[in-house]
């Protein structure tokens, strides 16, 4: 790198030292006559020159003619110039100049007028001889080099006709910065232009020097700051290369002035933006300085400006191309001076190149303001600046490798000791881990030891939930075995004797304790599988509380309590009715059960903050301090001797806990041993959370359920047998009243099959219904699809848990299947939770039923169910017009109503249409066929087919199709007289009347 740069400077100096050579020599005697004598030589015209300035407000518009400037007044206004190099950039006149000027040479002398150090382009030359001839030659902005210059050469050049011996006028009218012309013989002036072409190609090459290697750099190393470099350094050359006017002489010669301007400012404006993220690069700002970076950034914004104003009318416009450039480089300058300050290295060689720099281009701007004259550092030191800069921000550019790699060994040096350092302590720890290692080997054969004897008892536990869970659901099939007769023997007529009623009584009450224990066990056991869902919605707390403490009065009032609901005026919560049923219900029981006669049980309902607080108080005999940590624990009694007065079973405080859990509420107990117990439960007011999942939920349970899926006291049956019972008196016609066994089980009683896999549950079923229907049993799935689909009876009574096909797959293979879609299905369970209603409803079971049930509330569903299908085939059978949906059941239904509804009118003109290809287009059975149009429709295949073409024919009569005759052909009547007849059936009136009624 360093012999690099030596050589860079060798060059440089080389080329800067011709350009020293090429600046002009002192004046040429005083103002005067120039005499032309020597052709190996530059003559400046510079202190020739008499100057005349036309400030006249016109003078752009309205120039002096040349017989004007050599006629009184303005002849004389000439004044001889006192500059090597006249210098007017502050003067916005318009001028002439004048010499006189003698050729002294031979006559084959070409003398050559040339432009020097100016940005003149557009001017007139005016040559009179001393015999008053003139010549005249205008030079202008566009083409000049093809149409005025005498040789072809980036510089301004005119051939000046000059005799040998005569005297001429020399006249230059035009405006420019600087007045800068030398004539020179032509041969002389073709070597001198070749002389400087050979120093700027030394200029250039040092550029192209400096980019192609340091984009070798770029392509190494990969660093941003090489390839801003480059694209600096060559847009710098193409801004110099067009500056000295080497651009316009080798590609853009087509140009015109205000053109060349333009190309000159956007290659400025590359120029700055490459410098800017030079800069940026350079100096790391993006990470050292952020807040110069962000500076710098912005600054990327006054690139543009140069190139716009070239189409500002304002003169102001004039100034922004030499304002921004210096507004860029001092910014420049201050970041490099603020990373100076900071101690970064390569900030050194930065400041120094822009230093430079910008040095040459302010003393540049002093000679255009006219502080400075004219002198080869004025015209040539931004093109030295700019050389050095280059050439530092290379080596600056260097550095920063060096750098960059110095510290990454440092960076490497102190991975190393770390290294070192993490080493030994690895080494320690590995001594303290094995000293560990053998500790918390043995620690882990003692929790081996321990997981398996928790593992076993944790199979236990599941184990005895899993029993509680099954044993209870076997225990429901018994209990409705039990519960049906009795009911049965309750409510039955004759009643029975008062000493068998109290009886059975007594065997009711405890059978119902008995479904009371086990729906708690089934709570607990669908709790902990996390399968109990809450179905919140706002209650009226204070409602609640006094119907549900009203229950108890009647128990109060037998044992001598004081039973008492204090709430307020009003108070809603998000709950679940039912389950908090079931909280205040324990606690009730409970606290009635254990206060002795005389004593006070009040239940207490308030506000507080977000909360309703719920409080049950009793004067009991309390509990013991030390039982009232587990009074919540499962199957936990204060008192567990075999001689208790209160026997119980010890979960019902544990499902209080983990119902009011669910609702996100929290349960108390106080109790003083002697003075009573007080249990409070808090309950948020609103509950997002439990809204949201009952949003799920709620539309289908509280609109899609049956009211038979949903928990139901006593009343509601009773409600629901009046309401069934009042039904049958009003539709006599239908439903088949109370009658004996061999009445109903008559071929006009609706035909009920029966599936359970339990033997005497299946008999008690048949049994219950036997009274009213006709009855069929299949002891599995599989052969009561068999019988449905040999039979199809009117309802089907199915079990839910069998083996093979249970309830759920047969509910679905029977609502998916054409034949049998039409067919209700009532599903009878000892499952409780909601999941199991859900599958079978969402089936499209029509009814659903919990283990163990009332007879008279089976016999009851199941005569709703066959009401709402006669009900639906006599709306249709009243319908003028067939439309499927509006007595369709299932989709299936309608589907095949659909496909019936198309089949007929396809075939409606066809007299030979008859059942048997009715039933083939359908792929169904004749018998198939029959039972399903019957029970859809409650008509045969062939009244279906009648109805359809008679309705038709009523149809087009109305519409004035056509005659009688033609009316019943194209509906499939080959008989006229059987056509009217039908008709007068169907409509009461003969065919004519109907088409003369519509007309």
């Amino acid at each position: 790198m360093k012999q690099f740069v030596s050589l860079l400077l060798l060059l440089l100096s080389s080329g800067l030292g011709l350009l020293a050579r090429a600046a002009p020599g002192p004046p040429v005697g005083p103002a005067g006559l120039l005499v032309l004598r020597d052709t190996a030589r530059v003559y400046p015209l510079g202190r020739h020159w008499s100057l005349l300035a036309d400030r006249r407000p016109d003078a752009y518009a309205h120039p002096l003619t040349l017989a004007q400037v050599q006629a009184p007044p303005y002849a004389a206004r000439f004044r001889p110039s006192t500059e090597d190099v006249p210098n007017r950039n502050a003067d916005p006149a318009d001028y002439w100049l004048h010499c006189q000027v003698r050729n002294d040479g031979r006559a084959a002398t070409a003398w050559i007028l040339n432009v020097g150090v100016s940005n003149v382009r557009t001017f007139e030359v005016l040559l009179v001889r001393d015999d008053g001839q003139l010549f005249r030659q205008v030079v202008e902005d566009g083409a000049y080099l093809a149409r005025t210059h005498a040789v072809p050469s980036r510089v301004v050049n005119v051939a000046l006709p000059l005799r040998p011996g005569r005297n001429y006028a020399l006249y230059v009218h035009g405006w420019a910065d600087l007045f800068s012309f030398n004539i020179t013989e032509r041969s002389h002036f073709l070597q001198v232009n070749r002389e400087w072409d050979v120093r700027s190609a030394v200029y250039f090459g040092i550029l192209l020097a400096l980019a192609a290697y340091n984009l070798l750099l770029f392509f190494s190393v990969r660093d941003r700051g090489y390839g801003y470099y480059v694209l600096f350094t060559l847009s710098f050359g193409l801004v110099q290369a067009h500056m000295m006017g080497y651009l316009q002489q080798l590609w853009l010669t087509g140009l015109d002035g205000a053109q060349q301007t333009v190309v000159q400012e956007v290659l400025l404006g590359i120029n700055l933006a490459a410098g800017i993220q030079m800069a940026r690069a350079f100096l790391d700002t993006a990470r050292l300085l952020p807040r110069v970076d962000r500076l710098l950034r912005a600054a990327l914004l006054l690139t543009p400006l140069p190139v716009l104003a070239c189409w500002l009318p304002v003169a102001a416009a004039a100034y922004v191309p030499l304002v921004v450039p210096l507004l860029v480089c001092i910014l420049l300058i201050a970041a490099g001076l603020w990373q100076l300050g900071a101690g970064y290295r390569p900030a050194r060689y930065f400041m120094a190149g822009w230093a430079l720099l910008v040095g040459a281009i302010v003393v540049y701007y002093l000679r255009t303001m006219g502080v400075l004259p004219v002198s080869f550092l004025t015209e040539h030191g931004v093109r030295m600046a700019s050389a050095l800069e280059v050439i530092l921000l290379s080596i600056g550019l260097a550095d920063r490798i060096n750098l960059a790699r110095q510290e990454r060994q440092a960076a490497q040096r102190q991975a190393l000791a770390a290294w070192q350092e993490k080493d030994e302590v690895q080494q320690r720890a590995n001594e303290t881990l094995s000293q560990r290692a053998r500790e918390l080997q043995q620690a882990y054969s003692e929790l081996q030891e321990s997981l398996r004897t928790t593992g076993r008892l944790q199979e236990l536990d599941e184990l005895k939930t899993r029993f509680f869970t099954n044993i209870s659901h076997e225990l429901r099939t018994p209990l409705t075995l039990i519960l049906g007769p009795l009911d049965e023997l309750l409510t039955g007529t004759p009643p029975a004797p008062a000493a068998l009623a109290a009886q059975h009584a007594l065997m009711h009450r405890h059978a119902a304790r008995l479904l009371e224990l086990i729906n708690q066990l089934l709570d607990i056991a669908r709790l902990e599988a996390g399968q109990l869902r809450l179905h919140a919605r706002p209650t009226d707390l204070p409602a609640f509380v006094r119907s549900s403490v009203a229950a108890f009065d009647s128990l109060a009032a037998a044992r001598g309590l004081q039973l008492r609901a204090v709430v307020p005026a009003a108070l809603r919560a998000d709950v679940d009715p039912d389950q908090l049923e079931k909280v205040l219900t324990n606690l009730l029981g409970n606290a009635l059960k254990f206060t002795p006669a005389g004593g006070k049980v009040q239940v207490d309902l308030r506000a507080e903050s977000a909360h309703a607080v719920l409080t049950v108080a009793d004067t009991g005999p309390g509990i013991p301090a030390a039982h009232l940590p587990l009074i919540f624990d499962r199957f936990h009694q204060v008192d567990d001797s075999p001689g208790r007065r209160h026997p119980g079973s010890g979960i019902g405080l544990a499902l209080v806990k983990e119902l009011v859990n669910l609702h996100h509420g929290t349960v108390t107990v106080q109790s003083t041993e002697g003075m009573g117990t007080t249990f409070v439960v808090r309950l948020p007011i609103i509950n997002e959370e439990l809204r949201m999942k009952n949003e799920e939920l709620s539309p289908i349970l509280n609109k899609e359920l049956p009211a038979s899926s949903r928990p139901m006291v006593e009343t509601e049956r009773e409600e629901l047998l009046a309401e069934n019972q009042a039904a049958m008196n009003q539709n006599s016609s239908f439903l088949i009243p109370n009658s004996s066994l061999s009445e109903a089980s008559s071929a006009a009683s609706p035909l009920v099959l029966v599936v359970d896999d339990h033997a005497d549950m299946r008999a008690y079923v048949a049994q219950c219904l036997g009274a009213e229907f006709r009855v069929l049993t299949a002891a599995e799935g599989e052969a009561g699809l068999a019988q449905i689909t040999d039979t199809l009876p009117d309802l089907v009574v199915s079990d839910l848990m069998m083996p093979g096909l249970d309830g759920l797959e047969l509910c679905r293979r029977l609502k998916t299947d054409e034949r049998t879609s039409h067919i209700p299905v009532v599903l009878l369970t000892a499952r409780t939770a909601d999941d199991s209603r859900l599958a079978g409803l969402e089936l499209g079971a029509d009814d659903y039923l919990t283990k163990p049930f009332r007879p008279q509330e089976l016999r009851a569903r199941v005569r709703n169910l066959l009401r709402q299908r006669e009900l639906l085939r006599r709306r249709f059978a009243r319908e003028v017009t067939l439309q499927p949906r509006d007595i369709a059941i299932t989709s299936a239904d309608e589907a095949f109503l659909t496909r019936a509804l198309a089949v007929v009118e396809r075939e409606l003109a066809n007299a030979d249409f008859d059942v048997e290809q009715f039933a083939a287009a359908l792929h169904l059975s004749r018998i198939q066929l029959y039972r399903k149009l019957k029970a859809l429709t409650d008509q045969a295949p062939t009244d279906f087919v009648r109805t359809l073409r008679l309705r038709r024919a009523a149809q087009l009569l109305a519409a004035q199709a056509g005659n009688v005759a033609d009316v019943a052909y194209q509906v499939g009547f080959t008989n006229l007289s059987y056509f009217s007849k039908c008709f007068r059936e169907q409509f009461g009136h003969v065919p004519s009347e109907h088409a003369a009624s519509a007309a």
